[in-house]
């Protein structure tokens, strides 16, 4: 979110998005005007509701969508890290995507079985993670969580890669316990100390997700006026990460966030 919200301070235009499942990221994306195409399975802030202006925007012809079932999007990526022309799966199968999208094309299986989805390969430019720690190297570790160790396929595709983290720490730290180091350091390009980076959504074992911010955020998504209004205030004003901090709540929002994320 925080490397969301420079893109947006920057005036960023015309860049494709890549994404699995998007949420409040996508949505002020869409609403700023930095995305004009959106590729990935699914925008959804869940609970929460629809995401009003990526909806919008893809009404109006503003973004256009590739949409992608989640194999398929991994399956572009995965040919992306192995330098192949494409990767195959079944998951569409079926489905009226193959037809529609020239990243599609359904071919036989050469060894007798029934027919394939070959999905051609998909190497962003940039990646933009954020972590639970890094060293200055580059070198970035993760706690263990649910989905532990798998950090997706994305920064492993990707020409370049930009990890903003909860805290920079010296690389002795990280060698405690090496098994959480899931990027090396060679394949990242940057990284920036971005404490709560991840704000409003959640970081877990952190802090969890803002109910708040986002019921603010669902309100103002309606009107298009409103939104420009939110996000002029909480992400074109603050001019670094402590003011933005500040501006939606300050120590008794982070408080809460990590009470209730324990």
């Amino acid at each position: 979110m925080a490397a969301v919200r420079e893109l947006i301070r920057q005036g960023k235009r015309n860049l494709g998005l890549v994404c699995l499942v998007g949420g409040i990221p996508v949505d002020w994306l869409a609403a700023a005007g930095v995305i004009d195409r959106f590729i990935g399975a699914a925008v959804t802030m869940e609970q929460f509701g629809l995401c009003q202006q990526y909806r919008k925007a893809v009404e109006r012809g503003k973004v256009r969508v590739e949409e992608l079932s989640e194999t398929a999007l991994n399956a572009r990526l995965g040919a992306g890290i192995r330098k192949l022309p494409f990767l195959p799966t079944r998951g569409l199968v079926g489905t009226d995507l193959i037809g529609i999208n020239p990243n599609l094309t359904l071919i036989p299986d050469p060894f007798g079985g029934p027919p394939v989805v070959a999905c051609r390969a998909l190497v962003p430019d940039v990646a933009l993670v954020h972590a639970h720690r890094a060293d200055r190297q580059g070198n970035v570790a993760y706690e263990p969580t649910i989905l532990w160790p798998d950090i997706g396929a994305m920064p492993k595709a990707a020409r370049k890669v930009i990890v903003t983290t909860e805290e920079i720490v010296d690389s002795e730290v990280l060698r405690r316990h090496p098994e959480r180091t899931i990027l090396p350091g060679f394949i990242v390009d940057a990284v920036v100390e971005v404490p709560y980076g991840a704000h409003p959504t959640s970081f877990h074992p952190y802090y969890t997700y803002d109910t708040a911010f986002h019921l603010e955020w669902v309100k103002a998504a309606r009107d298009d006026a409103t939104a420009a209004e939110f996000l002029h205030r909480y992400v074109i004003e603050p001019t670094d990460q402590a003011a933005y901090l500040e501006a939606v709540g300050g120590a008794a929002t982070l408080v809460r966030i990590r009470e209730q994320g324990a």
